[in-house]
């Protein structure tokens, strides 16, 4: 049954996500389109205004996950270890959307190595990290410290994006 609730919980996070990847996607675009115009003062306003729907569209359906989570995954389980996944997952989905959004401006000027580079060791590396050493720990050994490694490294991640995106606008604006 955790499998099969872990699935359901699953299912329910691809709604949000799906809310939050429509301005990953806006954020590509209209950086690309700018980027390509040579409006460079524009592309700040760009990612701010996705990162800020992302992020409220993000919120509000991780949220209303997370209080309707009972309800929805009652009908596959009652494993309180999967109702833990959307109270850990769902609740804090926003911070995988701001994460997102910037790697779509970084796209949009033409940078995809150094984002898919940060993406890798922000996130992938980290949760291996965290299984191979935290998970490991007897009383932390359980389902729960998985999930919590979730928005630890969509902050990490998008730190690191951000910071990319501030020297890739440096670069930018000195071939200006």
């Amino acid at each position: 049954t955790i499998v099969a609730g872990n699935s359901a919980a699953s299912n329910v996070e691809g709604f949000v996500y799906v809310g939050m990847n429509s301005f990953y996607q806006a954020a590509i675009s209209f950086t690309s389109q700018n980027y390509g115009a040579r409006k460079y003062d524009r592309i700040k306003k760009i990612l701010f205004i996705a990162v800020s729907c992302s992020v409220t569209v993000g919120g509000v359906m991780g949220m209303s996950a997370y209080l309707l989570g009972p309800q929805l995954l009652g009908l596959y389980t009652t494993s309180q270890s999967v109702i833990g996944r959307l109270s850990i997952i769902a609740f804090t989905y926003a911070l995988c959307g701001f994460m997102d959004t910037i790697v779509g401006s970084l796209r949009g000027i033409g940078y995809s190595i150094g984002p898919m580079i940060v993406s890798l060791i922000g996130v992938c590396a980290t949760r291996l990290l965290w299984i191979s050493t935290v998970f490991q720990i007897p009383e932390y050994h359980k389902v729960e410290t998985v999930y919590a490694i979730y928005p630890i490294s969509w902050v990490i991640t998008a730190i690191a994006h951000f910071i990319t995106f501030a020297i890739a606008m440096k670069k930018i604006k000195k071939q200006a």
